[in-house]
């Protein structure tokens, strides 16, 4: 299926989804919210897809909502706004379940709900010249697309209150020092090291992944009993895989295990 604000791309087992409104630095509008939950329903269901690349066209990640939307919203009812936020949240949430691995590639600004987006993946790696802020605060309105919930996880609760109240700017240094990210490399290194990294998961056990990411998702609101609970479930499920088979043999026969992802 061929989007207007974004593409998809297919590589093997791997998927890309870059957000393609460059000349408005990927600001996402209504119709990328519809193009972008189309695709994230078409990649939770894509058994054949084994990792999930998520990047921005040209120069910046995604500089948040589209201001023209955001104005509509702003002067439009309680249930407008709201809808608006649930059409973002319904794809966070997607992407923050997705039983594969996310990984986000910022090449650029990722601000306000592009910053949440990107908090919403696995791991993130950034460009040096990738700057991070929730802007919020700056515009009268609190953060949403799940960075309440994401950064204070990610940064500890003190750090994240600095960066929320001040809605300041955060260097791809300073957001790799934080916790905010997992790394941050030269520009023209990003993808280099993206494909690396994605590469090695791709051949990895795509279902035990999707397992340990549920259970720790879940994790963050449990006591250690229930969370203990949900390992010996999810153990459980995960060695009857055929790549639980493959790894025991691999390791028995002194080998690398061929995985398949089932």
């Amino acid at each position: 299926m061929n989007y207007d604000n974004i593409i998809l791309e297919k590589k093997g087992v791997i998927a890309m989804l870059t957000l393609n409104r460059p000349e408005k630095l990927n600001a996402i509008n209504e119709k990328m919210l519809g193009d972008l939950e189309n695709a994230v329903v078409k990649i939770s269901r894509d058994r054949d897809i084994r990792v999930l690349i998520i990047t921005g066209a040209g120069r910046a990640f995604c500089s948040g909502a589209d201001v023209g939307d955001m104005a509509k919203s702003a002067t439009g009812s309680i249930m407008q706004i709201r809808h608006w936020t649930q059409a973002a949240h319904k794809i966070i949430l997607t992407i923050t379940e997705l039983e594969k691995p996310v990984i986000a590639k910022v090449n650029g600004l990722a601000v306000g709900i592009g910053c949440s987006l990107a908090l919403s993946s696995d791991v993130i790696f950034a460009s040096e010249e990738a700057e991070f802020s929730l802007i919020f605060s700056r515009i009268g309105l609190i953060p949403d697309g799940g960075a309440l919930f994401h950064l204070p996880r990610l940064v500890g609760l003190a750090k994240a209150k600095e960066l929320i109240l001040t809605a300041r700017r955060v260097n791809a240094k300073e957001a790799e020092r934080i916790g905010l990210i997992y790394k941050a490399v030269p520009a023209n290194d990003l993808g280099n090291h993206v494909t690396a990294f994605t590469t090695e998961l791709a051949n990895g056990p795509t279902l035990a992944y999707g397992l340990a990411k549920k259970i720790m998702n879940k994790g963050l609101s449990m006591d250690l009993s229930s969370v203990l609970e949900w390992e010996a479930s999810g153990q459980a499920l995960a060695g009857t895989t055929e790549d639980a088979r493959e790894g025991i043999m691999a390791f028995l026969e002194k080998r690398k295990p061929r995985f398949k992802g089932i």
